[in-house]
């Protein structure tokens, strides 16, 4: 594909320490990443919403039209075991321990299930298989977001602005999958979530005495995050994606990918907890929390018949700091 660099050099890895790795050609000073143009506001906000345009319609037109229909059947099953990676990962981290023991915590103020307990939930209901299965399984970037995104700057003023798309597959390692997976990354950058965790834009307040209970707060409104802060940027890609018609013959083939893209956004916080730094580690853990149970919440099924009772709360346990 043309939208991605020429790979001069590459390396499967072994699945365990030496991940896939790759080299690519040197792109000079003209090439410019998507999220700079954005976060700088070095171009008008209409021109950074062309832009977005651009790359969300190369993905429709150009990269999920690419299908793999012999692989559909095992997907749920894959995102499961790659949800059950991620946990098992966490586990082995000694300040979550003691959180983990708990099937409930409380999260701005609101009970929400724990992750071994949405997992055993997901993992025993059929009807999760079905909501986890997309419509076709299809060629997908993997880490796509503004970062990843490099913009010809003299292309600005053609017609159609030249994007490439670089470092595909990301820590969960997918290059085949769901087209929302892609959709999930892109907007949790655009929402500014991923940014303020990132950046360290947050607060979290704790407290222990009747379970684990938290209060997360992303300061979106930053400065440096002053042209998502109003929102108005995600809203007109959500728009995008209802209306454009290069997205409807792929969107109108699979009406429920919307309640998937929690899933993913789940899914990538989560998996990014053993690897970023400590004071990171809780804000994604809970984003990844909250995004797991709006995603169970779309199946209108409720965990707690797969948990026998409450966990209860180790003596003299403390939280994780933040």
């Amino acid at each position: 594909q043309h939208y991605f660099p020429r790979v001069l050099r590459s390396s499967r890895g072994d699945g365990n320490e030496h991940a896939p790795s790759y080299d690519m050609p040197y792109f000079d000073q003209e090439w410019v990443p998507l999220s700079e143009l954005i976060l700088l506001e070095t171009c008008s906000r209409a021109v950074g919403l062309k832009l977005i345009a651009r790359v969300m319609q190369v993905m429709f037109s150009g990269i999920f039209p690419t299908v793999y229909p012999q692989e559909a059947a095992a997907y749920p099953e894959q995102m499961l075991r790659l949800l059950e990676r991620c946990v098992q990962q966490i586990l082995t981290i000694p300040v979550f321990a003691p959180l983990m023991r708990s099937d409930r915590i409380s999260l701005n103020g609101t009970k929400q299930w724990n992750i071994f307990p949405l997992l055993e939930f997901l993992k025993s209901r059929e009807e999760a298989g079905e909501a986890l299965r997309p419509a076709t399984m299809c060629k997908v970037h993997g880490d796509l977001y503004p970062e990843n995104v490099l913009v010809y700057l003299p292309s600005l003023r053609w017609r159609t602005p030249r994007v490439m798309l670089i470092d595909p597959v990301a820590a969960i390692g997918l290059s085949r999958g769901d087209f929302a997976m892609d959709v999930a990354k892109f907007r949790s950058w655009l929402s500014a979530e991923l940014l303020a965790l990132r950046l360290g834009f947050f607060s979290i307040e704790t407290q222990w005495d009747n379970g684990p209970a938290f209060d997360l707060s992303l300061h979106t409104d930053e400065p440096q995050l002053s042209a998502l802060s109003d929102g108005s940027v995600l809203q007109e890609f959500s728009g995008l994606l209802e209306t454009a018609t290069w997205a409807r013959a792929v969107c109108d083939a699979d009406p429920r990918w919307g309640a998937r893209v929690s899933f993913y956004e789940s899914l990538y916080a989560l998996s990014m907890v053993p690897f970023v730094p400590a004071w990171q580690s809780l804000g994604r853990f809970l984003v990844g929390v909250r995004h797991l149970n709006n995603f169970v919440t779309t199946m209108n099924l409720n965990p707690s018949s797969t948990v026998h009772q409450e966990g209860e709360q180790p003596e003299n346990a403390q939280p994780p700091s933040p």
